[in-house]
């Protein structure tokens, strides 16, 4: 069932489709509405349809459709999202349905196109699906469609699509699975193959992973220089400097480093398509002035008025017992340094470490509960569009986690000024936490799919040949994958403690390359084995989190100077010269400025693109622009 019989079409002849993604209708659907709804799918696109093969599993009786694609739709909507793929030169170029020939492999689909390109485009096909005339939805007629609405979207909506979810391919998931986590080696990840079968943003994800963690071998070497340094001093101006150009140079060569891949994978420059509403999107009928279409509409100043007299106050309260959770923190902290002096027992010595494993808990609890409120909270604002839905997210989240795991940190740094205090906490935060992480990431979610799985699951688990329509049932049973944004912020917190901090706890990039190791394993086996495969799509680079690290690297500069500024050593060699502290807050605000500007001689002195690839961009232009001149006009205007 996995694969179909010979489909011929007007440009091609495929002896066998495979299954690409499955929708999964409400329980006893009435017959009209299924019927109507292949029909709808399977109707050329010249009458309002998608045009794509649909399966409805082994009986009219079954709630499931499989879907799939012939060769000639996948390339035609190549072509219509701007795709870039390798030409007979081997240059990557914009691809051309009506120039299919010039390309490599065009006459192949499975090279040509990845398994998870296949999978993306069927996706954009389904969901762009619009109605062409006023109707109502067979079987249901409390339901219409108006023209211009796209049909997945409502249907979904209103519950009569349950889920829509690729499938697994599993000869490729077993390879794949061999080379990626399976062996113990030390070759690096096969990045091209994880993008082949999960996509760009995935494969994005493991490979900046992998830089980072690559990265931090530096830190590691420099952390042994201090032994063969004389002047005990120097350990903290040699790594204060080393944070701030090592945070700079990684991140300039990581943008040409996912430029590179990206040119690659064809998804450099990439059209914008049109980015289809949020399901969860609501509002008014009204009928849109440009294009007289009714469309839901929701007021811009009623979201406003939900952001500012609900979001923000619900921000600023989480804030608030952040906060007091920090306090409450430094009073136990206080309390237990008293106590440990009248008490000298190894209990006592146990019990220094007290408030801070404690507090680390509440900070993962916190951050846990927080991101529940701000998702709901985005919900409730009802945004359009997923890229304002994401966008609204990821600043609610940045500004609080930001808060909860530095805030105490920069306390600790500028205001009590206690290095010492300053290590214990960054030790607790980088053993404490990552072991948390670890459990909440991959042990816990497969506890709970174990413990979901019902008879079926543990059945297929024992028998080879099972069989393929309930092969992907038990794929759409297990839990949608939660994206990428905690992955990313877990990330973006360490790299946080390594440029910030790690100039005053050197051991900091160490555990987290002992963490990476584990996690670079732990997040491919959740992803190939616990979670449902998700959809992909185009994408060039790490997008807004770029932006995230750059401003950390920004910030690491001023921590840097002032640990520097307060460090003993500095501190008995400036009261050796008499060097007072208005003095030293000069010197420290000159070392800033100057590490700020060789910041940036470094970030431009780093093109974001290797010279070979600006001039393959370039000509790749150039070849756009001729052939638009060639063109025929009345091609031109379609």
């Amino acid at each position: 069932m996995g694969s179909w019989t010979a489909i011929r079409c007007q440009c091609c002849v495929m002896p066998t489709i495979q299954t690409l993604a499955v929708i999964r209708l409400r329980e006893s659907i009435k017959p009209e509405t299924k019927k109507w709804l292949i029909s709808v799918l399977e109707s050329p696109t010249n009458h309002g349809g998608a045009h794509i093969l649909v399966h409805p599993g082994e009986d009219d009786e079954d709630d499931i459709l499989l879907l799939s694609a012939t060769e000639c739709l996948l390339l035609q909507t190549t072509e219509c999202l701007g795709l870039a793929k390798a030409d007979h030169y081997k240059s990557i170029t914009t691809f051309s349905y009506k120039h299919r020939n010039n390309f490599l492999n065009s006459e192949k689909i499975n090279i040509f196109l990845t398994f998870a390109e296949q999978q993306f485009l069927l996706k954009y096909e389904v969901e762009n699906l619009k109605i062409l005339q006023e109707t109502c939805l067979p079987g249901y007629p409390e339901y219409r469609l108006y023209p211009g609405q796209h049909v997945v979207h409502f249907l979904q909506k209103w519950g009569i699509i349950v889920k829509f979810y690729p499938v697994h391919d599993k000869e490729k998931l077993k390879l794949l699975q061999k080379r990626w986590y399976k062996e113990i080696s030390l070759a690096p990840q096969p990045i091209d193959t994880v993008r082949a079968y999960f996509g760009e943003p995935i494969a994005l994800y493991f490979s900046f992973l992998g830089f980072f963690t690559l990265s931090l071998i530096a830190m590691v070497l420099l952390s042994y220089i201090p032994a063969f340094l004389q002047d005990s001093s120097d350990k903290y101006i040699i790594f204060a400097v080393f944070n701030v150009l090592w945070s700079t140079v990684t991140l300039e060569l990581w943008k040409r480093h996912s430029a590179t891949k990206a040119y690659f994978w064809g998804t450099l420059n990439l059209k914008k398509y049109l980015k289809l509403p949020r399901a969860e999107f609501w509002g008014t009928l009204i009928k849109n002035p440009i294009t007289g279409r009714l469309e839901p509409h929701y007021p811009h100043w009623k979201r406003k008025m939900r952001i500012f007299f609900v979001t923000v106050p619900s921000v600023c309260i989480f804030l608030a017992i952040a906060i007091d959770g920090m306090d409450m923190y430094l009073y136990w902290e206080t309390w237990i340094k008293h106590w440990y002096k009248q008490n000298t027992s190894k209990v006592a010595v146990i019990g220094l470490y007290l408030p801070s494993i404690c507090y680390t808990l509440f900070m993962e609890i916190l951050n846990s509960a927080y991101m529940k409120a701000a998702t709901a909270l985005t919900e409730f604002e009802n945004h359009r569009l997923e890229s304002s839905f994401q966008n609204h997210l990821t600043i609610k989240v940045l500004v609080f986690r930001f808060i909860n795991c530095f805030g105490l940190l920069l306390y600790i740094t500028f205001c009590l000024q206690d290095l010492q205090l300053l290590r214990k906490r960054l030790s607790s935060l980088l053993i404490v936490s990552q072991v948390i992480n670890q459990f909440n990431e991959s042990l816990l979610p497969y506890l709970k799919q174990r413990l979901k799985l019902d008879s079926v699951w543990v059945k297929k688990s024992k028998v080879d040949t099972y069989p393929f329509i309930d092969e992907v049932v038990s794929e759409g049973d297990m839990y949608s994958y939660p994206g990428l944004f905690d992955d990313y912020m877990e990330l973006l917190v360490q790299f946080g403690y390594v440029s910030l901090f790690s100039s005053v706890y050197p051991l900091t990039a160490a555990l987290l390359i002992l963490n990476n190791i584990t996690e670079i394993r732990t997040d491919a086996f959740k992803l190939c084995q616990i979670f449902q495969k998700p959809f992909s799509y185009p994408a060039a680079s790490i997008g807004v989190w770029q932006t995230a690290f750059e401003t950390l690297g920004f910030l690491s500069v001023i921590t840097n100077c002032f640990l520097v500024a307060i460090s003993p050593e500095i501190q008995a060699v400036c009261k050796k010269y008499e060097v007072g502290p208005e003095k030293i807050l000069l010197y420290m605000l000159a070392a800033e400025h100057i590490l700020i500007i060789l910041k940036m001689i470094l970030a431009f002195a780093i093109p974001d693109k290797p010279a070979w690839l600006q001039l393959k961009i370039m000509q790749m232009e150039y070849r756009s622009q001729e052939a638009l001149k060639k063109m025929p006009l009345q091609d031109i205007s379609n």
